[in-house]
């Protein structure tokens, strides 16, 4: 009886809160019809620029890094209009989306048919039943459409009539209520996570450029804003480590920061003080670019993105655009240098590089700033990097996530990442929970649908040496195997005759399987002690078993990247494919191994390697290195 009682409870709880909610919903749409009719007056724009910077703006536009970009930008609207117009149904997000752009269009040429576009496709957008009306509705979306539909306010109000500027900004007010008070269906709710990151950081941008039209009142805008700018410091505070890496690594980061970092700028705009948005919502953060932006390689993966990244946590490869455009804003000044030389080398081509990019500032190359070895102890990940030059630069991350947050668990503990050379070389299982993906240490050969351990792992230590070498040792195991312990040495010394030499040294109790993945794209040519990945860009990792082989046949064979393909996971993008499988290899092992990986470039030979017994070390080339176990 006591159990039906609950249950009856919960349901009238439900029932209540549904018809309390659906009741304030109403209130706010006659709210909503009432300002409708209330003239707004406002300074605008104020959010990503301000209003003084139009002018300055538009004659960078006509000449210069930036010429043409405005009429390459009309060609790409004019197809995404194309688009929606011959579609049956048109979704919320490429609306608003469509809206954002034409309205950027009339910021960079004062065009009022551009605004005139942006109005009618918010009134369809206004219309919409599944996100913009219903306010529990997917709340990643409906963050995305209000960002959206902040920016076209805020660039279109001096193109617009004093009734559209009304119809919208009344429109703009329940987007953001409904956004700062449910996240909606799928929501997840941890402090931590990107959602809450996109969540006030949209609803904090839509209250800067939001107007009072009553000016006698009030503004109903504060409490939201005062709410959005506590929890947004509250998030980042957790989001992002004291060492700057983000708890659910760099391509969470970048998609979370596609929120955040307008909302800072416009918070910034509004105080008429730049550069003091980091400081006061997210200190972390001022650490983040050099954090991750270490592991980020500028190799083309296809038209408009470039860069690829190590695949921690539950993450994937590919890179996005606008970190460092923004950062041209947010960030201190003596960072600026450093910064236009890696927003450069990525290609970054967001709208916040035409707005904010610093053309007269001089780059500085990022190893000046000490940017090849990075630690994050409390992620426990750390990445050594050979050069910051080109595409072919070399990256090696290792990886024992040792802070397990809700989210994105990937079975990575004691996991390394090797990119050079153009390509990714050793890569995880993608966007999954699955191990088999994976390249670690196994008790047996993993099973496809094999779930791995959330528990964390420990960095137990680890150390830099010159130009980007270094080691790091971390304990724990993903994947069910007992004692673990793992040593994993970057050398790039030129004395190996090679562009790079790697050492895994493990050990562990029941270890009998060690497994490497790599993109299906590249090749592997079996050898007597081992194996080499060869890719298309013409460099060779070459692999030994040294010590601890069973066997020296190594098996292959193809694993789903991300577990399957889904609107979250895109599969590997390189060289404009995309690539569904990564290929595993295994060397049959007892308890303890000991793996050599050399680097070598297009048509360069393979240096010579030799035992050195009396030191229990191994010569590559003219280097020496000493073994652990």
């Amino acid at each position: 009886m006591k159990f039906f009682r609950i249950v009856i409870f919960m349901l009238w709880a439900i029932v209540v809160g549904v018809y309390s909610a659906l009741a304030g919903q109403s209130a706010l749409q006659e709210e909503v019809l009432v300002r409708r009719n209330a003239d707004v007056v406002g300074k605008h724009p104020r959010g990503l620029i301000l209003a003084e910077e139009v002018p300055t703006l538009r004659k960078r536009l006509s000449s210069g890094r930036y010429a043409g970009v405005a009429e390459a930008l009309e060609r790409e609207v004019n197809q995404l209009l194309f688009t929606l117009d011959s579609a049956s149904i048109v979704a919320a997000e490429p609306l608003a989306l469509s809206a954002e752009k034409l309205a950027v269009l009339y910021l960079f040429t004062g065009n009022e048919r551009f605004a005139e576009r942006a109005f009618h496709q918010l009134e369809l957008l206004f219309e919409d039943e599944i996100i913009v009306k219903d306010p529990f509705s997917r709340g990643l979306t409906r963050a995305a459409v209000l960002r959206s539909v902040a920016i076209a306010y805020d660039f279109c109000f001096t193109g617009w009539t004093q009734p559209w500027r009304n119809q919208v900004n009344a429109e703009l007010l329940k987007l953001i209520f409904n956004t700062q008070a449910n996240m909606g269906r799928e929501a997840n709710y941890s402090l931590v996570s990107n959602w809450m990151g996109v969540r006030w950081g949209a609803v904090l941008l839509g209250g800067m450029v939001w107007d009072n039209p009553d000016s006698e009142q009030p503004s109903p805008i504060d409490p939201l804003v005062w709410d959005a700018t506590k929890r947004l410091a509250d998030h980042t505070q957790v989001n992002i480590y004291p060492q700057g890496w983000n708890a659910e690594s760099i391509g969470y980061h970048i998609y979370n920061w596609s929120f955040i970092g307008p909302a800072l700028i416009a918070f910034q705009n509004r105080r008429s003080h730049l550069s003091d948005g980091l400081k006061l919502l997210a200190p972390h953060a001022l650490g983040s670019l050099k954090a991750m932006g270490a592991a980020m390689v500028s190799i083309p993966a296809r038209a408009g993105l470039i860069g690829m990244k190590p695949d921690l946590s539950d993450d994937n490869l590919n890179l996005g655009t606008g970190l460092f455009g923004m950062a041209f804003r947010l960030y201190p000044q003596e960072q600026q240098a450093t910064i236009k030389w890696m927003h450069d080398y990525l290609g970054d081509s967001s709208l916040y590089s035409v707005l904010y990019y610093p053309e007269d500032l001089v780059a500085e190359n990022p190893t000046e700033s000490n940017w090849l070895s990075q630690v994050d102890t409390t992620q426990g990940v750390v990445v050594f990097r050979n050069k910051f030059a080109d595409s072919r630069d070399v990256v090696a991350a290792f990886n024992t996530s040792s802070k397990r947050i809700a989210g994105h668990k990937g079975p990575d503990v004691n996991t390394f990442r090797i990119i050079g050379g153009g390509a990714p070389l050793v890569i995880g299982g993608g966007r999954t929970n699955k191990i088999a993906g994976q390249t670690n240490l196994f008790t047996e050969k993993p099973a496809s649908a094999g779930a791995g351990s959330p528990d964390p792992g420990r960095l137990e230590k680890y150390g830099f040496f010159q130009g980007g070498s270094g080691y790091a040792v971390g304990v724990g195991s993903s994947t069910g195997v007992v004692g673990h312990r793992r040593k994993f040495t970057a050398n790039y010394d030129p004395r190996s005759g090679a562009v790079a030499v790697f050492l895994v040294e493990d050990q562990s109790e029941n270890g009998q399987v060690w497994r490497l993945a790599t993109p299906e794209f590249n090749q592997i040519k079996v050898h007597d002690s081992g194996y080499t990945i060869l890719a298309p860009t013409g460099y060779a990792l070459h692999v030994f078993a040294l010590d601890g082989a069973v066997e020296s046949a190594v098996s292959q064979e193809l694993v789903p990247y991300g577990g399957s393909l889904s609107r979250v996971n895109p599969g590997i993008i390189w060289n404009n494919e995309r690539y569904t499988h990564g290929k595993v290899i295994d060397f049959a092992m007892k308890q303890n191994l000991t793996v050599l990986l050399v680097l070598t470039g297009p048509n360069e030979a393979l240096p010579s390697i030799e035992r050195i017994p009396e030191t229990n070390g191994i010569r590559v080339g003219g280097l020496k290195l000493k073994l652990e176990n």
